[in-house]
């Protein structure tokens, strides 16, 4: 087989790419794939995309090819099956599964608050169903895992690249690399915010503190949700995040996140609480 040729010419090809311009395009609305430009030098360029990265604590610890294969199938159809489903309900302007884990995009109206309340509820699906079913029906041997969520924003572009029968698009810029970089850092059921896509919300009383329940029942205690945490792959300057632990609650989780999703922001009781 020939390796020197393909290469030469592989060369060839990556010097002219890299000193003939692209076309940069501003589409008026968010794009479906079929609208992504394939063989032309162009690139559409989308301002303001906030990408929700999941994945798979411990996957790397599965046997793919040994005697665990039939279980880390099993797996990952409850993993991604339930999860896009979930995600679909927030209404995401693309979705696209990798491997063990998938990430969405969102764009528009209430990206943010779409995209936040998709993370709290997957993180939510996480700790409440998806990691109790799993000590239920597998081995105890099976390594311990959850979803992980990380959350950036950022200006994309995107281009569908590969052969003619399987180009898929090609999202360039720190949104969906951050996001990703978030959801390693994080542990499971945890959900990491950049710093950028918190501050949408700092000031959000149902995002930032608890409604006061203990195990889903009313306690009266409200106490501030987010801590304080490092994403040292984001380099410096970006290394500051923010981290939740916490899910929905039972009893409030649905007014919660249609009150976020609704656009409110203020609780008097977080105001009477930071007053006292």
């Amino acid at each position: 087989m020939k390796v020197n040729e393909p290469l030469a010419e592989a060369g060839e090809r990556a010097r002219e790419e890299l000193t003939t311009p692209v076309e940069i395009v501003e589409p008026e609305t968010f794009p479906e794939p079929e609208e992504m430009y394939v063989d032309a030098r162009k690139w559409m360029k989308i301002e303001d995309v906030v990408a929700v990265v999941v994945d798979l604590k411990g996957s790397t610890a599965l046997d793919y090819k040994g005697k665990h294969a039939n279980t880390s199938a099993r797996l990952y159809e409850a993993v991604t099956g339930c999860g896009v489903k979930l995600l679909n309900q927030f209404e995401p302007q693309f979705v696209d599964i990798q491997g063990d884990g998938f990430f969405a995009l969102f764009h528009g109206e209430h990206a943010h608050e779409r995209a936040l309340c998709a993370g709290i509820t997957l993180k939510t699906f996480s700790s409440r169903d998806l990691v109790p079913a799993i000590e239920e029906t597998m081995s105890d041997r099976f390594p311990k895992t959850g979803l992980k969520v990380g959350l950036a924003a950022s200006t994309l572009t995107v281009k569908r690249v590969g052969t003619r029968k399987t180009n898929e698009p090609v999202w360039a810029g720190k949104a969906v690399n951050w996001a990703t970089k978030c959801a390693q850092k994080a542990d499971a059921h945890e959900l990491i915010a950049t710093s950028k896509v918190f501050n949408q919300f700092a000031e959000n009383d149902y995002v930032t503190h608890s409604c006061g329940c203990v195990g889903g029942e009313p306690a009266g205690s409200i106490s501030y949700l987010w801590s304080e945490t490092h994403v040292e792959a984001l380099g410096e300057g970006n290394v500051d995040c923010k981290l939740l632990r916490t899910a929905w609650c039972e009893n409030c989780g649905d007014e919660f996140c249609q009150a976020i999703l609704d656009g409110k922001t203020k609780r008097d009781e977080v105001t009477k609480a930071i007053a006292a």
